[in-house]
């Protein structure tokens, strides 16, 4: 391997360590974009969900399922929500360039089916007020994602 080879390849790992997800700062740039383009009846709906304290900022819920999951962030009941780790995201094998919903996402374990059942769940009528307000909490994040 010559020098400049080896400078190559410690670079890219040196860089590889500062790649992240979107973390709050994006989570919280796309909620606010969102919620610039609702109309006014449907964000005065979401309002109804958003605790009085945020003043009816989406942004300011987007990075709640997140938060949730992380005994630095939540430490009395993060271990509640572990079931919720694997909606975050779709993990496709290997090599393969495509996906498939049966084998992608099992059971509906993943952000697709997450989307599918939370966007029900906001506007279901035999979901209490704590499930539709957690279900738009997750469903922020998720398109988000």
């Amino acid at each position: 391997m010559s020098v400049s080879q080896l400078y190559f390849v410690l670079f890219y790992q040196s860089i590889l360590f500062c790649i992240f997800g979107w973390g709050p700062i994006g989570h919280s740039l796309v909620a606010r974009l969102a919620q610039s383009q609702l109309d006014l009846s449907t964000n005065n709906w979401i309002q109804n969900y958003i605790p009085g304290d945020l003043l009816g900022n989406l942004s300011a819920i987007a990075s709640w399922p997140d938060i949730i999951l992380y005994p630095d962030t939540n430490p009395l009941d993060y271990n509640k929500w572990q079931w919720s780790r694997e909606l975050h995201f779709i993990n496709t094998p290997d090599w393969y360039c495509e996906y498939i919903s049966i084998r992608d996402c099992m059971n509906n374990r993943c952000i697709e089916g997450a989307l599918k059942n939370y966007s029900q769940r906001l506007i279901d009528n035999n979901c209490d007020y704590v499930q539709q307000q957690q279900a738009l909490f997750f469903l922020v994040h998720f398109v988000g994602d």
